[in-house]
């Protein structure tokens, strides 16, 4: 799995690039991360909910599921030759967590080497999440670089 290998270049400052908070609200932002950094796609996946608007950086800037994301985040990467890419999350900024609903703004690092130089960008995700017979799960989530 090339794609996840890539992704999961893209995770973390914290050994497993996760930030374990106390809401169980995090789980799912703490799965997606560290499905990424292991490669594991079908666990990353495994933390959205079907259809999950996405929004980030790079063209077409919106998709409407992981699946879609990963595609064109590999594709991307492939283009700009961007290697090695870990994310780290900071502690969440802001944490509201309700009984079937949460939102979380998460300050994040992500590292990469660009071209075989290496490269550091800060960012914010934000995610909104739902709370399903399973648990919590991701509804969507964007990403801007501060």
């Amino acid at each position: 799995m090339k794609a996840i290998a890539l992704a999961v270049t893209v995770c973390g400052v914290l050994a497993s690039g996760t930030v374990r908070a106390a809401d169980d609200a995090m789980a799912p932002v703490n799965q997606f991360i560290d499905g990424l950094n292991a490669g594991d796609a079908k666990k990353a996946a495994a933390a959205h909910m079907p259809g999950s608007p996405i929004i980030d950086e790079f063209a077409p800037h919106h998709w409407n599921s992981f699946d879609a994301w990963l595609k064109d985040f590999e594709k991307d990467a492939k283009k700009n030759k961007v290697t090695d890419v870990h994310v780290a999350l900071a502690a969440p900024t802001t944490s509201t967590v309700g009984p079937k609903e949460a939102y979380e703004v998460v300050p994040n690092t992500i590292t990469a080497k660009a071209d075989g130089k290496p490269n550091e960008e800060k960012g914010i995700f934000t995610f909104a999440l739902v709370k399903t017979a399973k648990g919590w799960r991701i509804a969507s989530w964007a990403w801007a670089k501060q």
